[in-house]
């Protein structure tokens, strides 16, 4: 494991307090966890065309997407573009939301300026997301059926987690809730260290700055 996240895993308070933290780095890994996001697609897609749901209510939808280049041409559907650049950029949208907020909330004790920092820090909060998001990945690849004939419950929900619920809620279904809420709760932990750290405040006011919007984000939404 790389030392950076092996630091903040063991030892949040220094981490966050180092100044070796970049925005590239926070964005890289919030980039790294789109792209595993992107995992839900094949599911889903083979959801989509499926009896259960209609080919012309979602595909017939949205016009395809073309790229030509030379003579060269390349298209997929348009649902499928849309979910996958929704996909990407949700842990970027979630990570922004949350830097504002955890800012504004924090405002009025903060003993620190500077949003950037902030943004910085909070970016790493998402970590245990990643680690849910491989195991939602590998229940929901291991249970999924080749040819649905039921609506599942597929998606990504704040704060960047994968959700998966099949018509019916088996132990691997409800071990993966279960360690979803965990995760998010290890994020608000982490938060709680990150605007502590970025802010100037101390590990109590973070985490009563972080405790509602963490508790909110418990279940899919």
């Amino acid at each position: 494991m790389d030392g950076h996240v092996w630091r903040l895993l063991v030892d949040p308070s220094t981490f966050f307090e180092s100044d070796s933290l970049t925005l590239s780095q926070s964005v890289g890994f919030l980039v790294a966890i789109g792209v595993l996001c992107l995992g839900v697609l094949p599911p889903t897609i083979s959801l989509l065309e499926s009896p259960v749901i209609p080919d012309e209510v979602v595909f017939g939808a949205f016009p395809p997407i073309r790229y030509v280049t030379f003579g060269w041409e390349a298209s997929i559907p348009g649902i499928v573009g849309i979910l996958g650049g929704a996909l990407i950029a949700e842990p970027l949208v979630a990570w922004v939301a949350f830097s504002v907020l955890f800012y504004t909330l924090s405002w009025p004790v903060a003993n620190e300026r500077g949003f950037c920092r902030t943004a910085r820090c909070v970016a790493w909060g998402f970590v245990p997301q990643f680690v849910a998001n491989v195991l939602a990945l590998v229940v929901l690849f291991a249970t999924f059926p080749s040819t649905p004939t039921e609506i599942w419950g597929i998606g990504v929900t704040i704060p960047a987690r994968i959700y998966v619920s099949p018509p019916t809620v088996g132990p691997l279904a409800a071990a993966v809730s279960a360690v979803g809420i965990v995760c998010t709760l290890w994020s608000g932990y982490l938060w709680a260290h990150a605007v502590a750290a970025a802010r100037g405040l101390t590990l109590r006011q973070g985490a009563t700055v972080v405790a509602v919007p963490t508790v909110l984000v418990l279940g899919p939404i």
